[in-house]
């Protein structure tokens, strides 16, 4: 969101590394995303595509909703879709808040519950975001 007006844009890329006690190939996904931050909230879609580590393909689309960036504890929920060509799914929702400690510095708690390949799935996710500039 950059501290403008209109509408963000971006991509990301991660790997996946082999299990320590699983599978033993790798994987890679792609993401676009949109954000559009509003008075009340900021919206994220993401759209993602890659390889699984079975070398299926997957695909994905997530919509994130945070509360109001202003806030120094704000709440956030997301609604995740996700499948692959084996006929694999996952179906999940997330709710969580975010604590921005500092301006380059925030933490975030959540949960998540669902459905994967038919099976239940729950989630307790924490994590932190460290900003910095390459600026001199």
């Amino acid at each position: 969101l950059q501290d403008g007006s209109g509408l963000s844009i971006a991509s990301g890329c991660s790997v996946l590394l082999p299990e320590v006690n699983g599978q033993s190939r790798t994987g890679a996904l792609c993401y676009g995303i949109a954000s559009q931050r509003f008075t009340h909230s900021t919206v994220h879609l993401n759209l993602g595509v890659g390889l699984d580590r079975e070398h299926d393909w997957q695909r994905s689309a997530g919509l994130i909703v945070e509360g109001p960036a202003e806030w120094a504890v704000r709440p956030v929920t997301e609604f995740l879709a996700a499948r692959d060509n084996a006929g694999g799914y996952t179906n999940s929702a997330l709710i969580g808040v975010i604590w921005q400690a500092r301006e380059n510095l925030a933490f975030d708690f959540a949960i998540r519950g669902g459905r994967t390949d038919g099976e239940e799935l729950h989630e307790v996710r924490l994590g932190l975001t460290w900003a910095f500039s390459t600026k001199h």
